[in-house]
């Protein structure tokens, strides 16, 4: 009897527990080529967003996309606005989605995950090349937590670029090393 009752006070919370935990990887990583200096100021223009994972979709993917990658620019203040400050443009690819199910993944964890692989470019013109960004998030478990989740995923995705975009922007502009022209 006393086993019983110790089962359903524990029961609930990990029930409820498991309802709203979500479990999935993240990856991203900014490059920028060792010949490129950051200069002070530098902001980011918004280029072409292209779904190249040879799947339509009932959804916008690129313009979820570059939705999101401006929301998380405006945040940083790394939007351009224009004027004579130097600026960067990312171009980005969606080159996997998978929209994924909130049920299944609570059924079962990598079952009906949501996935999203971003690759990008960064331009200093519209023809040279100067760094390279990638990015990937999974939601591979999860209840009521993860609905939506191939929604806001986009969002995600956004931020970790541009949280790493800023901290890059800043560290590269800002550091004695890469300002040196002798370097």
């Amino acid at each position: 009897m006393k086993c019983g009752n110790i089962i359903r006070v524990w029961l609930l919370p990990v029930a409820a527990l498991l309802l709203v935990t979500a479990c999935g990887t993240v990856e991203h990583k900014v490059a920028f080529d060792s010949a490129y200096r950051v200069q002070p100021g530098t902001k980011v223009v918004l280029g072409p967003m292209k779904n190249q994972t040879g799947q339509s979709f009932d959804i916008d993917v690129e313009k979820m996309l570059a939705d999101a990658f401006m929301l998380s620019l405006k945040e940083k203040g790394l939007d351009w606005n224009g004027g004579d400050v130097p600026k960067l443009v990312l171009n980005a690819e969606i080159v996997q989605y998978e929209k994924g199910d909130a049920f299944k993944r609570w059924l079962m964890p990598g079952y009906g995950s949501t996935v999203l692989v971003v690759r990008g470019s960064l331009f200093a013109t519209e023809s040279l090349p100067v760094g390279s960004v990638d990015a990937k998030r999974t939601v591979d478990a999860g209840g009521a937590y993860t609905v939506g989740a191939w929604e806001t995923i986009f969002r995600s995705v956004a931020d970790d670029v541009i949280d790493m975009l800023a901290d890059q922007v800043k560290t590269r502009a800002s550091s004695p090393a890469d300002l040196d022209p002798a370097k």
